[in-house]
C-alpha cells in the first residue's frame, strides 16, 4: 500500500502528464481559439480596473482583487496555449511568429506579467492601485508589442 505523500506525488505525475499530452494533442486552431478566449478575458479584467483608474467607478479593493486574480488565470493559462505548430490554424490569429523564435523571451515576459497580476490581487489601499496596474499594464504593453500583430 502507497503512504500518503507517494499517492499524492503520484497523482501530481499523473495531472502533469495528462495536461501535457491535452496541449500535444491540441489542434493549432484550438490552441488559438483558447488563447484568444484567455486574452479577451485578460481584457475584460483590465476594462474594469481601468474604469477604477479612471475615476469611473470608485476604489474597491474586493473588484481589484478579483479582476486581479481573473487576468492571472488568464496568463497563467496562455502559458500553455502557444505550443509548437499554432502559429496558423483555421482562424486569424495575432501572434507574431517572434513568438516562437524568440521563446524564452516570450515566456519570460508572460510570467512577469502573470506575477503582476498576481502583486496586484494584494493591493487594498488606493494609493498603491495606480502603480500596481501600472507594472501590470507595461507588462501586457511590452509583449503585445513584441508579440502581436496590430488588430485593424
Amino acid at each position: 500500500m502507497m503512504n500518503g505523500t507517494r499517492l499524492r506525488t503520484w497523482s501530481l505525475i499523473a495531472v502533469a502528464l495528462v495536461v501535457a499530452i491535452s496541449a500535444a494533442a491540441m489542434t493549432a486552431t484550438e490552441a488559438i481559439k483558447e488563447r484568444q478566449e484567455a486574452m479577451e478575458g485578460v481584457r475584460d479584467g483590465m476594462m474594469a480596473l481601468g474604469a477604477i483608474a479612471k475615476g469611473t467607478q470608485p476604489f474597491d479593493a474586493e473588484v481589484v482583487k478579483a479582476n486581479a486574480e481573473k487576468i492571472a488565470g488568464n496568463l497563467a493559462k496562455a502559458v500553455e496555449l502557444f505550443p509548437e505548430g499554432s502559429e496558423a490554424g483555421d482562424v486569424q490569429t495575432w501572434a507574431k511568429g517572434e513568438i516562437w523564435t524568440d521563446r524564452e523571451h516570450f515566456d519570460e515576459l508572460l510570467k512577469s506579467t502573470q506575477q503582476a497580476a498576481v502583486d496586484l490581487q494584494s493591493v487594498t489601499e488606493e494609493a498603491a492601485f495606480l502603480p500596481a496596474l501600472g507594472k501590470l499594464g507595461n507588462g501586457c504593453k511590452s509583449c503585445h508589442d513584441m508579440y502581436r500583430l496590430p488588430k485593424n
